[in-house]
Protein backbone atom coordinates (compact mmCIF):
# COMPACT_ATOMS: atom_id res chain seq x y z
CA UNK A 1 0.00 0.00 0.00
CA UNK A 2 1.43 3.67 -0.74
CA UNK A 3 1.35 6.03 1.44
CA UNK A 4 4.43 7.55 1.40
CA UNK A 5 3.69 10.52 -1.14
CA UNK A 6 1.47 11.80 1.07
CA UNK A 7 3.44 11.38 4.54
CA UNK A 8 6.37 13.65 2.22
CA UNK A 9 4.01 16.05 0.75
CA UNK A 10 2.95 16.89 4.51
CA UNK A 11 5.94 16.94 5.89
CA UNK A 12 7.59 19.12 2.99
CA UNK A 13 4.88 21.69 3.30
CA UNK A 14 5.54 21.95 7.07
CA UNK A 15 9.26 21.75 7.37
CA UNK A 16 10.55 23.37 3.89
CA UNK A 17 7.33 25.76 2.74
CA UNK A 18 7.14 27.43 6.70
CA UNK A 19 10.91 27.44 6.88
CA UNK A 20 12.16 29.02 3.68
CA UNK A 21 9.64 31.45 2.13
CA UNK A 22 12.21 33.60 0.44
CA UNK A 23 14.62 30.87 -0.59
CA UNK A 24 16.32 30.68 -4.40
CA UNK A 25 13.85 27.35 -5.31
CA UNK A 26 11.77 25.37 -2.93
CA UNK A 27 11.47 21.81 -4.72
CA UNK A 28 8.52 21.08 -2.56
CA UNK A 29 6.38 23.59 -4.03
CA UNK A 30 7.87 24.90 -6.74
CA UNK A 31 8.63 28.48 -5.65
CA UNK A 32 10.89 30.21 -7.67
CA UNK A 33 12.65 33.42 -6.41
CA UNK A 34 15.73 35.16 -6.94
CA UNK A 35 17.67 35.68 -3.39
CA UNK A 36 18.17 34.15 -0.48
CA UNK A 37 18.66 36.74 2.20
CA UNK A 38 20.82 35.70 5.67
CA UNK A 39 22.08 37.58 8.74
CA UNK A 40 24.65 36.15 11.28
CA UNK A 41 22.12 38.39 13.77
CA UNK A 42 18.98 37.75 15.53
CA UNK A 43 16.66 40.53 14.12
CA UNK A 44 13.87 41.74 17.18
CA UNK A 45 11.84 44.73 17.23
CA UNK A 46 12.21 47.43 20.98
CA UNK A 47 9.17 49.56 19.73
CA UNK A 48 9.71 51.34 16.41
CA UNK A 49 13.22 50.46 16.75
CA UNK A 50 15.23 47.52 15.04
CA UNK A 51 17.15 45.38 17.44
CA UNK A 52 20.30 43.38 15.42
CA UNK A 53 22.16 41.14 18.06
CA UNK A 54 24.56 38.57 17.83
CA UNK A 55 26.26 36.54 20.53
CA UNK A 56 28.14 34.66 18.67
CA UNK A 57 31.49 35.51 18.33
CA UNK A 58 30.94 38.68 17.84
CA UNK A 59 28.75 39.69 20.91
CA UNK A 60 27.21 42.88 18.75
CA UNK A 61 23.74 44.52 19.78
CA UNK A 62 23.11 47.16 16.86
CA UNK A 63 19.94 49.20 17.12
CA UNK A 64 18.34 50.97 14.34
CA UNK A 65 15.29 53.74 14.70
CA UNK A 66 14.11 56.66 13.45
CA UNK A 67 17.73 57.18 11.86
CA UNK A 68 19.48 57.03 15.00
CA UNK A 69 22.21 54.17 15.14
CA UNK A 70 23.59 52.42 18.54
CA UNK A 71 25.83 49.87 18.40
CA UNK A 72 26.34 48.23 22.10
CA UNK A 73 24.47 50.79 23.67
CA UNK A 74 26.45 54.05 22.41
CA UNK A 75 25.00 56.20 20.26
CA UNK A 76 26.97 55.70 16.93
CA UNK A 77 27.81 59.34 14.86
CA UNK A 78 27.69 58.97 11.40
CA UNK A 79 28.38 61.05 7.71
CA UNK A 80 25.80 62.44 5.75
CA UNK A 81 26.08 59.57 3.18
CA UNK A 82 25.99 56.81 5.30
CA UNK A 83 22.58 58.84 6.79
CA UNK A 84 21.06 58.59 3.87
CA UNK A 85 21.63 55.16 3.45
CA UNK A 86 20.72 54.21 6.76
CA UNK A 87 17.66 56.21 6.08
CA UNK A 88 16.86 54.08 3.30
CA UNK A 89 17.82 50.81 5.08
CA UNK A 90 15.51 51.35 7.60
CA UNK A 91 12.13 52.44 5.24
CA UNK A 92 12.98 49.56 3.28
CA UNK A 93 12.80 47.00 6.87
CA UNK A 94 9.58 48.45 7.67
CA UNK A 95 7.86 47.73 4.45
CA UNK A 96 9.47 44.43 4.41
CA UNK A 97 7.99 43.26 7.91
CA UNK A 98 4.62 43.25 7.17
CA UNK A 99 5.43 41.63 3.78
CA UNK A 100 7.50 38.69 5.64
CA UNK A 101 4.21 38.21 7.89
CA UNK A 102 2.17 37.72 5.11
CA UNK A 103 4.19 35.30 3.77
CA UNK A 104 4.92 33.32 6.89
CA UNK A 105 1.18 33.24 7.71
CA UNK A 106 0.57 31.91 4.33
CA UNK A 107 3.26 29.17 4.94
CA UNK A 108 2.13 28.20 8.10
CA UNK A 109 -1.53 28.06 7.04
CA UNK A 110 -0.52 25.87 3.67
CA UNK A 111 1.72 23.96 5.66
CA UNK A 112 -1.69 23.02 8.37
CA UNK A 113 -4.07 22.79 5.29
CA UNK A 114 -1.79 19.71 4.31
CA UNK A 115 -0.85 17.90 7.57
CA UNK A 116 -4.04 18.22 8.57
CA UNK A 117 -5.68 17.03 5.61
CA UNK A 118 -3.20 13.66 5.52
CA UNK A 119 -3.52 13.25 9.43
CA UNK A 120 -7.40 12.73 8.72
CA UNK A 121 -7.41 10.64 5.55
CA UNK A 122 -4.87 8.60 6.76
CA UNK A 123 -6.65 8.04 10.78
CA UNK A 124 -10.36 7.94 9.38
CA UNK A 125 -10.22 10.70 12.65
CA UNK A 126 -12.05 14.02 11.32
CA UNK A 127 -11.67 14.90 15.03
CA UNK A 128 -7.93 15.67 14.39
CA UNK A 129 -8.36 18.53 12.62
CA UNK A 130 -9.57 20.55 15.60
CA UNK A 131 -6.44 19.78 17.42
CA UNK A 132 -4.00 21.06 14.10
CA UNK A 133 -6.53 24.39 13.63
CA UNK A 134 -5.61 25.04 17.82
CA UNK A 135 -2.02 24.46 16.60
CA UNK A 136 -2.62 26.32 13.71
CA UNK A 137 -3.62 29.98 15.67
CA UNK A 138 -0.97 28.92 18.00
CA UNK A 139 1.60 29.15 14.95
CA UNK A 140 0.26 31.88 13.02
CA UNK A 141 0.03 34.20 16.58
CA UNK A 142 4.03 32.99 16.96
CA UNK A 143 4.85 34.83 13.38
CA UNK A 144 3.01 37.70 13.93
CA UNK A 145 4.25 38.30 17.50
CA UNK A 146 5.19 41.84 17.02
CA UNK A 147 8.85 42.01 18.99
CA UNK A 148 9.74 39.45 16.65
CA UNK A 149 11.01 39.47 12.84
CA UNK A 150 10.42 35.95 10.72
CA UNK A 151 13.28 37.67 8.53
CA UNK A 152 16.74 36.95 7.70
CA UNK A 153 17.53 33.77 9.61
CA UNK A 154 16.49 30.58 9.85
CA UNK A 155 16.75 30.39 13.85
CA UNK A 156 13.67 32.86 13.50
CA UNK A 157 11.66 30.12 12.23
CA UNK A 158 12.94 27.48 13.74
CA UNK A 159 10.67 28.18 16.67
CA UNK A 160 7.54 27.87 14.36
CA UNK A 161 8.35 25.15 12.15
CA UNK A 162 9.81 22.80 14.67
CA UNK A 163 6.99 22.54 17.26
CA UNK A 164 4.98 21.64 14.18
CA UNK A 165 6.88 18.84 13.37
CA UNK A 166 7.90 17.38 16.86
CA UNK A 167 3.95 17.31 17.63
CA UNK A 168 2.59 16.46 14.13
CA UNK A 169 4.78 14.27 12.26
CA UNK A 170 5.20 11.84 14.93
CA UNK A 171 1.25 11.25 14.30
CA UNK A 172 1.23 10.97 11.34
CA UNK A 173 3.75 8.28 10.52
CA UNK A 174 1.55 6.43 13.30
CA UNK A 175 -1.71 6.99 11.34
CA UNK A 176 0.05 5.68 7.83
CA UNK A 177 1.62 2.60 9.53
CA UNK A 178 -2.47 1.80 10.55
CA UNK A 179 -3.30 2.94 7.14
CA UNK A 180 -0.95 0.61 5.74
CA UNK A 181 -1.85 -2.32 8.22
CA UNK A 182 -5.62 -2.19 7.77
CA UNK A 183 -5.11 -2.18 3.58
CA UNK A 184 -2.87 -5.47 3.91
CA UNK A 185 -5.20 -7.20 6.01
CA UNK A 186 -8.38 -5.82 4.06
CA UNK A 187 -8.37 -8.29 0.97
CA UNK A 188 -7.07 -7.17 -2.50
CA UNK A 189 -10.30 -5.43 -3.97
CA UNK A 190 -10.84 -2.77 -0.50
CA UNK A 191 -6.82 -2.60 -0.91
CA UNK A 192 -6.87 -1.22 -4.52
CA UNK A 193 -10.15 0.98 -3.05
CA UNK A 194 -7.74 2.56 -0.35
CA UNK A 195 -5.10 3.13 -2.49
CA UNK A 196 -7.20 4.73 -5.56
CA UNK A 197 -8.87 7.21 -2.84
CA UNK A 198 -5.23 8.17 -1.31
CA UNK A 199 -3.72 8.55 -4.70
CA UNK A 200 -6.53 10.62 -5.76
CA UNK A 201 -6.20 12.91 -2.57
CA UNK A 202 -2.25 12.97 -2.91
CA UNK A 203 -2.71 14.30 -6.67
CA UNK A 204 -5.16 16.75 -4.83
CA UNK A 205 -3.43 18.12 -2.41
CA UNK A 206 -0.31 18.82 -4.30
CA UNK A 207 -2.09 20.26 -6.62
CA UNK A 208 -3.84 22.95 -4.21
CA UNK A 209 -0.48 23.82 -2.18
CA UNK A 210 1.23 24.15 -5.64
CA UNK A 211 -1.40 26.75 -6.35
CA UNK A 212 -0.61 28.42 -3.56
CA UNK A 213 2.58 28.71 -3.33
CA UNK A 214 2.43 29.71 -7.19
CA UNK A 215 0.37 32.62 -5.66
CA UNK A 216 3.13 33.91 -3.26
CA UNK A 217 5.82 34.44 -6.14
CA UNK A 218 4.86 37.89 -6.71
CA UNK A 219 5.30 38.97 -3.46
CA UNK A 220 8.38 37.01 -2.38
CA UNK A 221 9.96 38.48 -5.51
CA UNK A 222 9.07 41.72 -4.40
CA UNK A 223 10.60 41.35 -1.12
CA UNK A 224 13.32 39.83 -2.89
CA UNK A 225 14.45 43.26 -4.83
CA UNK A 226 13.58 45.57 -1.70
CA UNK A 227 15.96 42.89 0.33
CA UNK A 228 18.61 43.54 -2.71
CA UNK A 229 18.24 47.11 -2.64
CA UNK A 230 18.51 46.81 1.65
CA UNK A 231 21.90 44.61 0.77
CA UNK A 232 22.87 47.27 -1.48
CA UNK A 233 22.83 50.01 1.47
CA UNK A 234 24.41 47.83 3.76
CA UNK A 235 27.51 47.32 2.17
CA UNK A 236 28.17 50.69 1.48
CA UNK A 237 28.16 51.82 4.85
CA UNK A 238 31.26 53.63 6.00
CA UNK A 239 30.33 53.18 10.10
CA UNK A 240 32.14 50.70 11.58
CA UNK A 241 31.88 48.37 14.16
CA UNK A 242 34.50 48.65 17.42
CA UNK A 243 36.18 45.92 16.00
CA UNK A 244 36.61 47.93 12.72
CA UNK A 245 34.34 44.94 11.18
CA UNK A 246 31.58 46.40 8.59
CA UNK A 247 28.10 45.92 10.50
CA UNK A 248 27.02 43.92 7.89
CA UNK A 249 22.74 43.67 8.82
CA UNK A 250 22.86 40.93 5.95
CA UNK A 251 23.82 39.53 2.65
CA UNK A 252 22.62 37.54 -0.35
CA UNK A 253 23.80 34.19 -1.31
Amino acid sequence: MRTSPLLVTATLAASLLVSAPISAENTSTDIKVSCDAHSDYQVSMSGQAFVFENNDGRNTRVVLGGGQLYINGKQTAVSAADQKRLDGFEAELRLLVPESRQVVTEAVNIAFDALGAVSVALSGNAGKSTEYDKARAKAVASANDPTRLPIFNDQSMRGIVEPIVSEFVPDIVGSALGFAMKAMFAGEEKAAAMETRMNAMEKDLDARIDARAKALEPLAEGMCKRIQRMDALDNALEVRLPNGKPIDFLSIK
